[in-house]
């Protein structure tokens, strides 16, 4: 599937992706649950792999 944004969308999802990603971040070195931690993790990947494909690079 291909999907085509304009550029202002792209913006517009790169500063929600941003804003997610510090929370999660935020969440995990939060966190005293394992389970909790690995699944927080695992949907940062998602994220930043999101990111990338945007063209905004992950850390």
């Amino acid at each position: 599937m291909n999907l085509e944004i304009t550029d202002d969308e792209r913006d517009f999802l790169s500063e929600l992706f941003e804003e997610k990603q510090k929370h999660m971040i935020q969440e995990i070195n939060h966190t005293d649950t394992i389970d909790f931690e690995r699944m927080l993790k695992t949907k940062l990947e998602v994220l930043e792999g999101l990111m990338r494909k945007i063209g905004r690079n992950a850390p």
